[in-house]
């Protein structure tokens, strides 16, 4: 494997992008041992793109002489972590710093341990409340979308957390992205520690000022995208609270839908659970979600355009 001198390669892993990749990121770039990924690739995106990567370990294991015998179970997985191995030396720029990659998305987190046996993992979660409503602004998500893809993250970290994480809690760690914009002087040390990245060497005045960098917080000053360029905070920047807006009718479908993952990753209080009535209503919505979706792939494998017929004629301003 990989011999890091100056440390394991760190790798962060947010539940679903707008969960704070970048901010953390950006963190520990402050640290003067850390240096970030190859130019320009700041998102690796290698777990979730990795079913090729499986499917040749697989096709050379099976290819491989069963004579072998007690380097049967040996050899694939030293195979998958070589691999591995040549995936951190393609990001690895800065020889003499530990690097610090990130991906937005928690798909097939359950291989990290086998491409990255020697890597520290942090697995980083927002309120998906939050996290929707961003996607919402950020990317013209429809709300049913966004809340549903940030269920299907939470439920990969709790698979992650439930078969592999109990087994490599030096390893890697959960954080909360609210733990590090409202209790920063207290998670990040903590953070630090975890990673073994010496404190003393660490700027926290310099954490304290970080400028934001694409947060959907900034829509409305006179911008209609988000941008990355950096942005400094001012007293009303409130990421954690936007979703409070949201009516009662929205909540509750949040809660249909989602309500038990957050209460697994440890937000709360959520809106009461439908009850009576409110539950047919909520298992409409979910048939009428289902029907538009099987339209949506229908129409992908014939190649026809999902756009409205007014924009695809020209006829909008």
């Amino acid at each position: 494997m990989i011999d890091l001198e100056r440390g394991d390669p760190i790798f962060i892993h947010g539940v679903l992008p707008r969960s704070g990749t970048n901010f953390l990121w950006d963190l520990l770039l402050l640290h003067p041992d850390c240096a970030h990924a190859i130019e320009p690739v700041h998102e690796d995106q290698f777990l979730e793109h990795s079913d090729h990567l499986v499917e040749f370990a697989r096709s050379v294991r099976a290819a491989w002489d069963p004579r072998w015998g007690e380097f049967a179970d040996e050899l694939p997985a030293r195979l998958v972590a070589s691999i591995g191995d040549g995936l951190v030396s393609f990001l690895w720029a800065d020889r003499g710093r530990r690097l610090v990659a990130k991906s937005p998305s928690v798909r097939r987190l359950d291989r990290f341990f086998a491409f990255f046996p020697s890597a520290r993992l942090l697995v980083l979660v927002r309120d998906g409340r939050s996290v929707t409503r961003s996607a919402m602004e950020t990317f013209g998500w429809g709300f049913e979308r966004a809340a549903r893809a940030w269920a299907q993250g939470a439920d990969e970290i709790r698979r992650f957390r439930e078969t592999y994480g109990d087994a490599h809690p030096e390893r890697w760690r959960l954080v909360r992205y609210e733990a590090l914009v409202e209790d920063l002087d207290v998670e990040l040390p903590e953070v630090l520690r975890f990673l073994e990245l010496d404190l003393d060497r660490y700027d926290m005045g310099a954490a304290r000022t970080l400028p934001v960098r694409g947060s959907s917080w900034f829509l409305g000053e006179g911008r209609s995208t988000v941008h990355w360029e950096p942005v400094e905070k001012d007293p009303d920047f409130r990421p954690t609270e936007r979703w409070r807006s949201w009516t009662p009718e929205r909540l509750e479908r949040f809660e249909w839908l989602a309500g038990d993952r957050l209460r697994y990753l440890g937000y709360g209080p959520t809106t009461p659970a439908p009850a009576g009535r409110a539950i047919a209503y909520q298992r409409l919505l979910d048939v009428r979600w289902a029907a538009r979706s099987g339209v949506e792939r229908a129409r992908r494998r014939l190649g026809v355009s999902s756009r409205p017929l007014r924009h695809r004629l020209g006829l909008t301003r």
